[in-house]
């Protein structure tokens, strides 16, 4: 585990002052970039900016030992566009702030540290390049690669639940085109629902494999019969109220049909374990506006407000004649 003093040392990024104007024959992309994913319609949007105003921020580069190039630590995008542009008949530079070649590690956190600024790579790429920096540094603690990186720790621990799937899943959230890019998210949301199998089929954990488990997951949300990856959390709900319920045995068998039944979606199969959605929605509400009222209790009694005590009754006259109805079975009114 490297000191603290060390890691100064190694993340260290030192500029020479110096300001060129490359073309863009001059200058390499970085291929430990961790923004590997570069979408089409914010390029062309950024392509037209600079066709028409040029490359208004310089790119931050560094000279490659040995050659006449430069390495990009910062703008890989402008430079992309400028080279576009070139290969379409525009004379164009990109200006460059030079700095002295940093080792790896320093320039993967120079680029973390500047994009933690702007907008969020995807999280596979990022956890990708993650994976570098620990392996690198022996650095394993959330915390410690949180204050290295700029991320959260809760990104960390998302990109570390990532890095724990096989690299043939993880090329599939890497695919160039966003059509056919499996999101992150779903992995995300995946894995609690994975070790469900584990702990409650383990002789059909073990009979398919966690691979072929995971590959079937995938199929299922290619067919369209994971409409939303958050209806993941569905499965994570019936598990627990099946407990409750004492349908461990029924739920179980749902589990084996969902994944060996593919055209199965994910709504029809769990929610029989789930009260209706509304109802969840309305007790949900109601949590929450007690929750709030009871924070705010001292403020709202220590002086009478005429337009809270009007609202409050508002409420009381609703809710006694929604228990009215309900009590004698009469349908409210949007029913």
């Amino acid at each position: 585990m490297s000191s603290n003093k060390q890691h100064k040392v190694i993340t260290e990024v030192v500029p020479t002052g110096l300001l060129k104007h490359l073309h863009v024959t001059e200058i390499k992309p970085n291929r430990n970039n961790p923004r590997k994913l570069f979408d089409p319609v914010p390029l062309r949007e950024l392509k037209e900016s600079i066709q028409q105003h040029g490359v208004l921020v310089p790119i931050t580069a560094y000279k490659i030992k040995g050659q006449e190039k430069y390495a990009i630590l910062d703008g890989e995008r402008r430079f992309r566009c400028c080279a576009e542009l070139a290969d379409d008949g525009f004379e164009i530079t990109i200006p460059a702030n030079i700095v002295e070649p940093p080792t790896k590690i320093a320039g993967l956190l120079y680029m973390f540290s500047i994009h933690n600024f702007r907008q969020q790579w995807e999280l596979m790429p990022t956890a990708i390049s993650l994976k570098t920096i620990i392996e690198e540094l022996h650095e394993d603690d959330n915390k410690k690669i949180s204050d290295l990186t700029g991320l959260s720790e809760m990104q960390v621990e998302r990109c570390k639940i990532l890095l724990s799937f096989p690299e043939k899943f993880q090329a599939l959230s890497l695919e160039s085109e966003p059509d056919r890019r499996v999101a992150s998210n779903f992995w995300i949301e995946a894995y609690p629902v994975i070790k469900i199998y584990e702990d409650k089929l383990p002789g059909l954990f073990r009979e398919l494999g966690r691979e072929v488990l995971i590959q079937r997951l995938v199929d299922k949300y290619k067919s369209g019969k994971i409409v939303s990856v958050i209806h993941f959390r569905r499965i994570i709900e019936a598990s627990a109220k099946a407990q409750e319920q004492n349908r461990e045995k029924e739920f179980k068998s749902k589990l084996k049909e969902y994944v060996n039944h593919i055209e199965l979606e994910t709504r029809d199969t769990f929610d029989i374990f789930l009260p209706p959605r509304n109802i969840t929605t309305a007790i949900t509400a109601c949590n929450d506006l007690v929750e709030k009222l009871r924070g705010l209790e001292s403020q709202l009694t220590s002086e009478v407000n005429k337009d809270f005590v009007r609202a409050v009754r508002g409420v009381q006259v609703y809710i006694t004649n929604l228990l009215a109805k309900m009590e004698d079975g009469t349908p409210t009114d949007d029913e």
